[in-house]
């Protein structure tokens, strides 16, 4: 086959792209009409088109498996040596029928560092390729997991070509590792565990994948799975047309592992992924695809997926010629759940599906672990159901005979199934609750996924989870309202997810709903009101609702407290430690320092005997950090310097992605730091408690005006008060707007705005601010000492500068008491004090 001239290649181009969107027969009479007697141009064409269908997306075989005649000659430079950017290409690496994949370096000396770089091919540049491409660069730039092929940079070639720098991985699709490497059944689930671990991370960034397949899995030689290939992704929240397949049979896609919807063209939802993962577990484990296929056609694949049931797993490695070793182990451990499980996720109809992959993880897991799984077989009355729809018209004709035989069966099995069935319909129910449930913690856990408080993780932030959970919740009552208990289960999750948003109303008011439900079944005293009191208390405090706060906590510490004294089997340390710790924080607030510091050092204690493995670490970090700022403001600067920097080391070794709890952490250090007068060190950390605070929480919210103070603190101790006064002012304002109601918890951040305007000299100004804010300190039940001095030394030189000297030897006597009988002798502001105290008497001795 001859290499394309251009204008032989614009014809080729044209043609496919009228042909690759019609079934194949409207395809045939398109290539008989425009082909006519030109065989080669047909051949070229048929080409072309076998390969799109069967590679889906443009990087997907390797580079030898396309015909290097089928592109056109149009005089490009050789490819090895040419820049992109600050990278020089290798040689090529992958090509699909839309693209190519080159290996290419740094072409600087800064670093020697491998990467892949994806590019379009000159002549296949259409609107809808690049319009792909581009999504693909934009998803991948929004997902951050370990497997999961990082990008590192993008831009445009000199020739307006679109192209993205990728982290290159060296390995073997995971199929054909798995097979080099005689991985034994146990050895692959886990491997499979990590990719669902990708997928569900990509799911909670509101990404399907629709093209999960071994060759978009590279294995590395250390034996960890990347996942590639974003290209016909979707993202959940760009837009309704997002959600469906547009393009018809199968040509974004790969047909063998595309689910019945894609199939059809129907509704894309992350179950879909589900089922794309249940054809790959069913090769690694059987070692073959589910379907028998002949042909191949588009519509063979299409039938198939749609209407042929898959065999057993175990049934597929027991028909094999019998010589693998492997083979023969792998159909004995089969057999039983993980055939259950695979065919589970394989199902036709994706409500029937695992829920989520998180979902069909876990129940790996526990299959693993020798634990009861979720995936049962198909009932005899459901598999009978299908079979009549697919057959309607040939059992039509044999249907008085059947019914006289299931009349007389029926009458001789009804009494011996009778308690059966009665078992049987309120399992289902249980399942289905669960199911319904679980399909919801996983739905909404990419904004909720902290386990031990209302706590948002790292998410994008154009998500549209606000209008979802707004139309979850009326049929959640309507459809639950004869199961109460699994009804108020999901409020507490749409009302955590609300928190998580910072819909606080809405979270309270789901909230108040499902513990007004549990209270009436169970009362007080059940796990369930208890898990319920904890959340809604966190929820409270956020709010600035301390009284109803303590309230709702100090219940639930009582409970878990009885579980304790009981030992009680399902209790669990990390309840009582969350509840306590939490329960600490209100007191700090409603009470005195010292009372919530206690409560805090006794959960602290608890959480170090209890243990804690796992995620539930998470709780003892949080612990950890809070005891660790009590001690900072009660003076002890080097244990709790200890405790917030192990605390700030378990965040960083459990987290794959910034938590708001870290963000926490950080702000303390930010204000230890602060009180030890090392305003450089205090930045540090309060900059990257920002940006995850930012990320996690958003741009209005009590822990970001907490983190502002203390920069404007931090810049104000710097002596740079120009820098500090809009991080003064946007405290203030975030402070005044999401908790008006509260107006003590105004008069630090009054204070500290007050603190920053004396530095840039407004002293009219600052005088209002100072005024207010110590007036709320003086009525606030917690005294804060360090901003406490601190403001009374800058209204003293406020009034001192307005020349109301009376008025300022009153503060600055105040504060040279203070400062060294509440922050101790050496405290910095002991200094700040004397010498304000000493200007002021200095004028005063003038002025006589």
């Amino acid at each position: 086959m001859a290499a394309f001239t251009g204008e032989r290649w614009a014809r080729v181009k044209e043609l496919f792209e009228a042909a690759a969107d019609l079934d194949s027969s409207q395809r045939a009479l398109l290539l008989e009409k425009e082909c006519g007697d030109d065989e080669a141009l047909r051949r070229d064409l048929e080409t072309l088109l076998e390969s799109d269908e069967l590679t889906g997306d443009f990087i997907e075989e390797p580079a030898s498996a396309i015909p290097r005649d089928l592109f056109p000659d149009n005089g490009e430079e050789p490819i090895a040596g040419r820049k992109f950017g600050a990278y020089q290409l290798i040689r090529e690496i992958g090509r699909g029928g839309l693209g190519a994949v080159y290996l290419a370096a740094r072409a600087d000396d800064e670093y020697r560092k491998e990467v892949a770089i994806k590019v379009i091919r000159r002549g296949l540049d259409t609107d809808d390729i690049i319009r792909r491409f581009r999504n693909e660069r934009q998803i991948l730039a929004q997902l951050d997991h370990p497997n999961i092929a990082r990008l590192i940079d993008g831009g445009t070639t000199d020739d307006g070509l679109p192209y993205f720098v990728m982290e290159y991985v060296s390995g073997e699709p995971i199929n054909a590792y798995c097979n080099a490497h005689a991985l034994a059944t146990a050895e692959r689930l886990a491997l499979f565990r990590k990719i669902c671990a990708a997928v569900a991370y990509a799911h909670q960034n509101l990404v399907i994948h629709r093209d999960l397949k071994p060759s978009n899995i590279l294995v590395t030689q250390s034996g960890e799975p990347k996942l590639l290939d974003f290209g016909i992704a979707k993202l959940l929240d760009a837009g309704d047309e997002l959600f469906t397949q547009t393009i018809p049979a199968l040509r974004v896609m790969t047909p063998e592992y595309a689910s019945p919807e894609q199939v059809k063209g129907n509704k894309i939802m992350t179950t879909s992924d589900v089922y794309s993962l249940g054809v790959l577990l069913y090769e690694l484990l059987a070692g073959q695809r589910p379907y028998r296929l002949k042909t191949r056609t588009p519509e063979e694949i299409a039938r198939a997926i749609t209407e042929q049931e898959p065999e057993r797993p175990s049934t597929a490695v027991a028909k094999g010629d019998g010589n693998s070793k492997l083979e023969i182990r792998n159909s004995k451990f089969l057999k039983g759940d993980l055939d259950n499980i695979v065919l589970m996720a394989m199902r036709k109809e994706p409500a029937r599906r695992y829920s989520s992959v998180g979902q069909f993880s876990e129940d790996i897991r526990r299959h693993l672990e020798g634990l009861p799984v979720l995936a049962r077989k198909d009932t005899w009355n459901y598999r009978a159901g299908k079979f009549i729809k697919r057959n309607k018209i040939a059992i039509a004709g044999s249907t008085v005979v059947a019914l006289a035989l299931i009349g007389g069966l029926a009458a001789a099995l009804w009494q011996a199934n009778a308690t059966r069935r009665e078992r049987d319909v309120a399992n289902a129910e249980r399942l289905k609750a669960m199911r319904i449930n679980e399909f919801l913690q996983e739905m909404l856990s990419f904004s909720n996924q902290s386990v031990y408080s209302v706590a948002p993780v790292a998410q994008t932030k154009n998500v549209t989870v606000n209008q979802m959970l707004d139309e979850i919740a009326p049929h959640i009552e309507a459809e639950l309202a004869d199961q109460p208990e699994v009804r108020a289960q999901i409020l507490r999750t749409i009302a955590s997810a609300f928190a998580s948003q910072g819909i606080y109303d809405k979270a309270e008011k789901n909230y108040r709903s499902a513990l007004e439900t549990q209270m009436r079944i169970f009362g007080p005293d059940h796990a369930e009101s208890a898990a319920t009191m904890t959340q809604f208390g966190i929820l409270a405090l956020r709010q600035g609702k301390i009284a109803e706060a303590d309230q709702l906590l100090e219940k639930a510490v009582a409970f878990y407290r009885r579980q304790q004294a009981r030992q009680a089997s399902d209790f669990r340390a990390v309840n009582l430690v969350t509840a306590m710790n939490f329960l600490g924080a209100v007191r700090m607030i409603s009470t005195d320092l010292q009372s919530g510091g206690a409560i805090m050092e006794e959960a602290l204690q608890i959480a170090e005997n209890a243990n804690l493995q796992g995620k539930e670490r998470f709780a003892l970090a949080a612990v950890q950090g809070d005891v660790g700022l009590y001690l900072a403001r009660a003076g002890d600067l080097e244990r709790a310097d200890r405790l917030l920097r192990e605390s700030l080391a378990i965040h960083r070794q459990l987290s794959e992605y910034p938590r708001w709890e870290m963000g926490a952490t950080l702000a303390s250090l930010g204000e230890l730091y602060n009180r030890k007068h090392q305003p450089d060190q205090a930045l540090e950390f309060l900059l990257e408690s920002e940006r995850i605070y930012r990320q996690t929480l958003g741009d209005k919210n009590r822990y970001l005006a907490f983190n502002l103070q203390h920069q404007a603190i931090a810049l104000s101790l710097q002596k740079n008060f120009t820098a500090a006064e809009p991080k003064a002012r946007q405290q203030l304002a975030i402070y005044l707007e999401v908790v008006p109601e509260n107006k003590l918890v105004a008069a630090i951040p009054n204070s500290v705005l007050g603190i920053v305007l004396v530095g840039n000299k407004r002293f009219d100004e600052a005088e209002a601010y100072l005024r207010e804010g110590l007036q709320g300190l003086e009525q606030s039940p917690v005294k804060n000492d360090f901003i406490n001095v601190q403001a009374k030394i800058a209204l003293s030189q406020c009034l001192l500068n307005q020349n109301r000297l009376a008025e300022a030897e009153q503060f600055a006597l105040a504060a040279h008491a203070e400062a060294p009988q509440n922050l101790g002798e050496q405290n910095p502001l002991v200094k700040a004090a004397a010498e304000s105290l000493s200007q002021i008497h200095e004028r005063q001795g003038k002025s006589r």
